[in-house]
């Protein structure tokens, strides 16, 4: 399945399974290293800290891995990537948005209130750049991008384009 443009120009994208796999693979790897080295009695409590570490980094991965659903939407509404927030990110709660294009990896960097992020439920991982410069003095930001998916770049950036008010444009 690759991603779903309807007559309303709504973008859907399922996550690319095959990247994030390799991901999985390589933090499966991880644990099993610093569990042999666990097992054969040469590992000490910085092991017993990766292994955990892997082990929770695997099962995040996994869960994204085998889930089908739409991981990133792109609405007249807002824009839901899943993979930063449990919810859709409505247009009119963003502070400022800027859609940066730069060959096959464009970006939406989004600007919210710590209110407006704990209400669209942002993940603590989320947060790619604190205290940015924007429009409204320094505000939280977040990165919302197209790559792992198996959607096309250029109907992203289109749909975005299309949707985002330009109000908000920083």
């Amino acid at each position: 399945m690759s991603e779903v443009t309807d007559e309303a120009g709504i973008f859907s994208a399922p996550l690319n399974r095959a990247v994030m796999g390799s991901w999985l693979a390589a933090t499966l790897v991880s644990v099993t290293l610093e569990a042999l080295a666990l097992i054969m009695g040469v590992g000490s409590m910085i092991d017993w800290i990766l292994l955990i570490a892997f082990a929770g980094i695997s099962a995040v991965i996994a869960m994204h891995v085998f889930d089908k659903r739409p991981v990133l939407i792109v609405t007249p509404q807002g824009i839901h990537d899943r993979r930063i927030s449990s919810r859709m990110i409505p247009w009119d709660e963003m502070l400022w948005h800027r859609l940066e294009v730069h060959g096959v990896a464009p970006v939406l960097g989004v600007g919210l209130t710590d209110k407006t992020a704990k209400e669209v439920g942002v993940h603590p991982w989320a947060l790619i750049f604190k205290n940015q410069q924007a429009p409204l003095g320094k505000t939280k930001g977040y990165r919302i991008w197209a790559v792992r998916t198996r959607g096309a770049s250029h109907e992203f950036v289109r749909a975005v384009q299309r949707f985002a008010p330009n109000r908000h444009d920083g």
